[in-house]
């Protein structure tokens, strides 16, 4: 089950909102508060392979891992996203299905349809 976040740090020209749940970070991200959404992220496995899905109105797709800055002999950096292979789009999707409590209907539906789409553009890009 999703809980939000409630009291996330906002930027001047944006809003954001954040769920989470033992195995997803969701960021919702909207035009103005109250207004329109315009991308998310979706953070998945965070406790194995921690990798996420990104998805904006202005840049499309984008399946990343999460780099935890750890180095042998150094002091840990700060995470960043890296490119990383297939999206299982399949796996993540039937998971979310499954822990979509707690999250506003507006979210669910642009997260789900986005995650198919993905998967489709996905078996039309590579037949």
């Amino acid at each position: 089950m999703f809980k939000e976040f409630p009291n996330l740090r906002q930027h001047d020209d944006s809003y954001r909102r954040l769920f989470f749940d033992d195995f997803f970070d969701l960021y919702a991200w909207y035009d103005q508060e109250g207004g329109r959404m315009i991308g998310f992220q979706l953070v998945y496995d965070k406790r194995g392979y921690q990798r996420s899905l990104t998805w904006t109105e202005s840049e499309g797709y984008r399946h990343n891992k999460i780099d935890e800055g750890e180095r042998a002999g150094t002091s840990k950096m700060t995470p960043i996203l890296v490119p990383d292979g297939v999206f299982d789009a399949i796996s993540v999707s039937e998971r979310f299905e499954r822990d979509t409590a707690g999250l506003d209907r507006e979210i669910y539906l642009m997260v789900s349809g986005k995650l198919a789409e993905f998967d489709a553009l996905k078996v039309r890009k590579y037949p």
